[in-house]
């Protein structure tokens, strides 16, 4: 219990860390600057920001609401991975992998891009530790079924890409190769929940957006978040969905 309660204030840390990378990096993004993996700071005055990312130090300029969203969700989010996870040893991976889906998430809302370079640098590292935490957690099984599993998550969204004609971008079917590795990795259920869940909370959101009146048929809405926030979805909550169904 000590030992699980000592991991969840270390995430949690990890977590308020990784927020000033996400926001540094999605502003660099956002503003079409070179890429800032840390150190957020003001698009004014240019001095590093707060620890709550909401003024800058020097001149306490305001910013924008979403920094302590992103901050709180990173804290939340990487404080519960050692809640969820199956052994310690992939700790590590699966905080990289929701700092690069946070990230992702944000820059696909600003801008409606996933960029490689995101995906890429931040897949690479969490895949990799993946693979490393899954050896020396002895589930050479859960290794294989995680690459199974990303690539059936990557061919799924290719087709249905294909067919969309536009609906839906490539960068979504990138991003679904790394939301299929780690969520396979949990179990078939968790991809499947994962996968369903991110459709099923799209079309609620486009609903109600319509009926609303805030957006219209033609008006084109990021799905990559979608996608992720039905991994986290089935990341946090999976075992006690899965147990409910099958019960």
């Amino acid at each position: 219990m000590l030992e699980k309660s000592i991991a969840v204030l270390a995430c949690a840390a990890f977590g308020f860390l990784a927020a000033r990378t996400i926001v540094a990096e999605a502003d660099s993004h956002r503003w079409g600057l070179p890429d800032r993996w840390a150190a957020p700071t003001c698009d004014r005055c240019g001095t590093p920001l707060g620890p709550f990312l909401l003024r800058c130090r020097a001149n306490a300029h305001r910013h924008r609401v979403g920094n302590a969203i992103i901050l709180a969700c990173s804290v939340v989010a990487a404080g519960l991975v050692p809640l969820v996870v199956p052994s310690l040893w992939v700790v590590p991976a699966f905080l990289v992998y929701v700092a690069t889906a946070i990230l992702l998430t944000v820059t696909d809302l600003d801008t409606q891009l996933i960029p490689n370079r995101m995906l890429v640098r931040g897949g690479g590292v969490a895949a990799g530790l993946l693979l490393v935490g899954g050896l020396l957690s002895s589930e050479p099984g859960a290794l294989v079924r995680s690459a199974l599993g990303g690539a059936a998550y990557f061919g799924v969204m290719l087709v249905l890409a294909l067919l969309a004609r536009g609906a839906l971008g490539f960068g979504d079917v990138k991003l679904a190769g790394l939301l299929g590795v780690f969520m396979a990795y949990l179990g078939w259920g968790f991809l499947i929940l994962a996968g369903v869940g991110g459709f099923l909370i799209a079309g609620v959101v486009a609903l109600v957006l319509l009926v609303l009146r805030l957006a219209r048929r033609t008006d084109h809405i990021a799905f990559g978040p979608f996608m992720v926030a039905g991994s986290f979805v089935a990341l946090y909550g999976g075992e006690w969905i899965i147990e409910w169904y099958t019960a």
